[in-house]
């Protein structure tokens, strides 16, 4: 009796650590041995004299003070976990370095670069040089959703960076809403020089970068016109890991384009994909405040580079759609779990 309750023990016993074995490997390892190097720069994108700048730019101290103060105000994160925020916020001071306007789109991104601005003078080091002036966290006073602006954020991202699991978790879902037809159309049809000067800060740093996502762009329009002549639905492969964007923005590009109105009854059967693993699967396309080089009392709701049309069809197409899920936050998190 009793060797046969000892077996069945070890028996429930292993199909716990069986269970619990199996869920930790399909979890994502929340360690920063596995911060990729480089920002997780793809391969061919000229973005080595920004990098430089921003690395330059960050002084290792200061980092360590922001490090110690949020980890003391947030207790039950770990220093891993503070070091993927950090991996992200950098990623986001390239894109406020290139972009007219960059919203921050999560808020736990947003709480570690909250935590760089008690240091006021460090962080005007900083600013100064790297950006050669004070890099301003302006608010977003009027907390609508603001799909398009988080579709093109999006795309410039998956240009540049490697989707992580993590990239995932802390930006929300990606993808999920449509760029607006008069930012494609100009991108198409415009000039290289009306486009710098409309969507991008123009200065040395910047040049190649802004070159290289002009053509990407460019590029992607022209590729989508082609599959729309032998293809009118478009047909994609499906990513099979966070990284492959290649695939997903092209996609993006040619729902956006040809089906803005029904983009995410499109571009969900790419969109996804594992993402769902990691995420709850709603997107919030509100954003806490964006970089500024110009100092504002208040958000007027002025949009930068972007037109008011930059709800073309309403933004209920893959926006803000956030009803399944127990909470969100304001910051566009994407009630990532």
């Amino acid at each position: 009796m009793t060797a046969g309750i000892i077996v069945g023990v070890i028996v429930v016993a292993g199909i716990v650590a069986g269970i619990t074995s199996k869920t930790k490997k399909n979890r994502p390892q929340l360690s920063k041995e596995n911060i990729p190097e480089r920002l997780g720069v793809l391969e061919g994108v000229p973005v080595q004299p920004l990098l430089d700048k921003l690395n330059a730019a960050l002084d290792e101290e200061y980092i360590q003070q922001v490090k110690q103060r949020f980890l003391k105000e947030n207790p039950k994160l770990s220093e891993d976990e503070f070091e993927w925020r950090l991996f992200e916020l950098k990623r986001y001071f390239l894109l406020a370095h290139l972009l007219k306007k960059a919203p921050m789109f999560s808020d736990e991104v947003d709480e570690v670069w909250h935590t760089m601005l008690l240091f006021t003078k460090n962080y005007q080091t900083f600013s100064e040089r790297f950006l050669g002036k004070m890099l301003h966290h302006n608010p977003n006073t009027n907390p609508e959703p603001e799909p398009q602006e988080r579709a093109f954020f999006d795309w410039v991202f998956s240009q540049l960076f490697e989707l992580t699991n993590f990239t995932w978790k802390s930006w929300g879902s990606f993808f999920k809403s449509p760029i607006d037809m008069k930012v494609l159309k100009e991108f198409k049809d415009g000039n290289e020089d009306y486009l710098i000067d409309k969507y991008f800060n123009n200065d040395t740093e910047n040049k190649a970068l802004t070159e290289y996502l002009l053509f990407q762009m460019k590029y992607q329009l022209s590729e989508a016109e082609k599959i729309y002549r032998s293809d009118k639905k478009g047909s994609f492969t499906r990513p099979r890991h966070f990284g492959e964007m290649s695939t997903l923005s092209l996609a993006m590009i040619f729902y956006s384009y040809y089906y803005f109105d029904d983009y995410w009854a499109h571009a969900k059967a790419y969109a996804f994909a594992d993402t769902i693993k990691y995420t709850s699967g709603c997107t919030t396309t509100v954003f806490c405040g964006y970089a500024s080089s110009e100092k504002h009392d208040s958000d007027s709701g002025d949009s930068g580079g972007w037109d008011s049309g930059g709800h073309h069809g309403g933004g209920d197409s893959g926006g803000s759609s956030c009803s399944s899920c127990s909470s969100c936050s304001s910051c566009g998190s994407g009630c990532s779990s």
